[in-house]
């Protein structure tokens, strides 16, 4: 069978069918995970231009697959029950004249429970962790390093903060 857009009116193959055929979308593969365990079941939203676009449920016996429009932004957020939601950009463009198939994108994001960081200000978390976008030299998606490397800052700091307090707390309570 030939595919309808490769064929035109009279059923004739068109020469140029291969760089005429768009793809309209991203795969989007990603593990959830907390202090290297599989989170069991969770839910990835994902926004386009903030729009819901589709909520897809999750849990550690697979990975997690969608699609994602191509050309757009999009905000991929993981939600657990019991964890901190985290989130983060994907700038899906390619460029205009790109021919090859469209690479996926494979990532894992560790998310924080909510008794790691107890009393501590977690509002840098309603930032995003990353962003990505597409590497025309490298032909894939990748995250933003130097965005990524300051969240991940931010991250540690969190975590250095939530220890701290508990220290202080079993000190305050051997008093």
């Amino acid at each position: 069978m030939i595919h309808p857009q490769l064929a035109s009116a009279n059923n004739t193959i068109l020469e140029d069918a291969p760089a005429s055929i768009k793809q309209d979308s991203i795969k989007v593969i990603g593990i959830i995970y907390n202090n290297r365990t599989k989170i069991k079941n969770y839910t990835i939203s994902i926004y386009q231009r903030n729009k819901l676009l589709k909520t897809i449920t999750g849990s550690s016996r697979k990975n997690f697959q969608s699609n994602v429009p191509v050309n757009t932004y999009c905000t991929i957020e993981i939600i657990a029950d019991g964890y901190y939601t985290k989130r983060f950009i994907f700038d899906t463009s390619i460029p205009n004249d790109y021919n090859k198939q469209i690479p996926e994108f494979k990532f894992d994001m560790d998310v924080f429970s909510e008794k790691e960081l107890d009393g501590v200000n977690t509002s840098a978390l309603d930032l995003p962790v990353g962003v990505v976008k597409y590497n025309n030299k490298k032909e894939r998606f990748e995250h933003n390093k130097s965005y990524t490397k300051k969240m991940k800052k931010i991250y540690k700091d969190l975590l250095i903060e939530s220890q701290m307090q508990e220290r202080m707390q079993l000190t305050n309570e051997k008093e």
